[in-house]
């Protein structure tokens, strides 16, 4: 063996040792990104005898809409928080919340020319929850009556190495940050026309 094979193939060798390690990392798959909820405040006393639940919502069983494809559907987790949050706390009076609007979207971003300019190429989907809901109060002392809509919206994406199990994991996160946002808008809005109207609620 020449000395010169000899030389070539300690650089070859070299080289594919320094290359090895860039291969590896790039095999591997990319770790899934951290999903941190929104808490969720506790119960709200209002100044009400009776607390009633409407929803109103009709769920588009049609594409780009999969809400039709979970239970509970995103309405019914809407449902639950105002049957968990909203506690009446006054002999007289009553709340009626309506859900206007609780849509769960899946866009294919590779397909969309919009959403590609705004998402990078390794992003495969698009999760989006849509919701709104109506919050009309009454009391019989004074007449009171107050009313406040209340929207949130949330989305999320799902990129190109995610398996069937993230993906699903990633649609239910941004079911439940939906809500846990809306919570958050209705505190904010119940509170401003509490100190408005110190009512309706419970001091």
């Amino acid at each position: 063996m020449t000395h010169i094979t000899q030389k070539l193939i300690q650089f070859i060798t070299l080289a594919m040792l320094m290359i090895a390690p860039l291969i590896l990392t790039s095999c591997k798959t990319p770790v899934p990104p951290v999903l941190v909820s929104t808490p969720i405040g506790a119960s709200i006393p209002i100044q009400v005898a009776d607390i009633d639940f409407f929803n109103d919502h009709d769920p588009q069983a049609i594409e780009p809409y999969i809400d039709h494809l979970y239970y509970p559907t995103l309405s019914d987790m809407l449902m639950t928080w105002g049957t968990a949050t909203l506690i009446p706390s006054d002999a007289n009076g009553n709340l009626l919340m309506t859900i206007a609007k609780a849509d769960l979207r899946e866009l294919d971003i590779a397909s969309n020319d919009d959403l590609k300019s705004l998402f990078t190429n390794e992003q495969r989907k698009l999760i989006i929850a849509d919701l709104e809901a109506v919050f009309s109060f009454t009391h019989p002392v004074e007449n009171r009556t107050a009313s406040i809509v209340v929207k949130s919206s949330y989305q999320n994406t799902i990129a190109d190495y995610t398996t069937p199990a993230e993906s699903e994991r990633i649609r239910q996160f941004v079911m439940t940050e939906a809500i846990a946002r809306f919570d958050g808008e209705f505190r904010r809005q119940i509170a401003d026309i509490s100190a408005s109207q110190d009512w309706p609620v419970a001091p």
